[in-house]
């Protein structure tokens, strides 16, 4: 028979010395710190490196942790920050450097090939466009398609008014959308979508 703990329930059992109850939330919220880290990155190893780290710090500081506020919105705050903190040393390293093109080599049609290649290419377009926006732009960005999350969470995540995040987001897409047309010279309709 098995049992389904809330989020503060493991949180508890955690301060209480249990320790293998941190494995409950890191199974639970994987996959979303995950594709939060791809939204920043676009780089699976980098992602997955950023993923560990993240859950290392939510373990280091859960003795913060609160509950004026969900643990969901918690964590997601902690992967925008360090997402965030992560693209700024990049920068400051001067490791954005043109990503590499590979086609696996098993992939003998040629109709494969070019469509591995088209997709590549679309992550790699996104990747530059993310990049041009204001950093709060970026975050809603990700936060909305990577983490999805309803308005209501984002403007909880972000700190404002639901309207604000409202505002912010539809201020963000606009914007991506206009460096997408003007810097790739394509259409609307043949604009790349946003996935990880």
């Amino acid at each position: 028979m098995q049992h389904t703990y809330s989020d503060n329930q493991i949180i508890d059992e955690i301060r209480n010395g249990n320790r293998d109850a941190f494995e409950l939330l890191v199974k639970k919220y994987q996959q979303k710190v995950f594709q939060s880290s791809m939204g920043f990155l676009h780089d699976e190893d980098e992602a997955a490196d950023l993923t560990q780290d993240i859950f290392i710090k939510v373990y280091q500081q859960l003795d913060k942790f609160k509950g004026r506020s969900s643990f969901s919105t918690w964590l997601f705050r902690i992967c925008v920050n360090m997402g965030t903190n992560h693209l700024r040393k990049q920068k400051l390293r001067q490791l954005l450097r043109p990503e590499e093109v590979t086609i696996t080599c098993h992939s003998r049609s040629p109709g494969r090939a070019d469509e591995d290649l088209l997709k590549q290419e679309q992550k790699k377009i996104i990747r530059q466009a993310l990049q041009k926006l204001k950093a709060s732009q970026r975050k809603v960005i990700i936060l909305s398609h990577y983490q999805e999350l309803t308005n209501a969470e984002l403007a909880e995540v972000m700190g404002l008014s639901l309207k604000a995040a409202e505002s912010l987001l539809f201020r963000a897409r606009t914007r991506l959308q206009d460096i997408l047309k003007r810097e790739f010279k394509t259409t609307r309709d043949e604009l790349p979508t946003i996935q990880s």
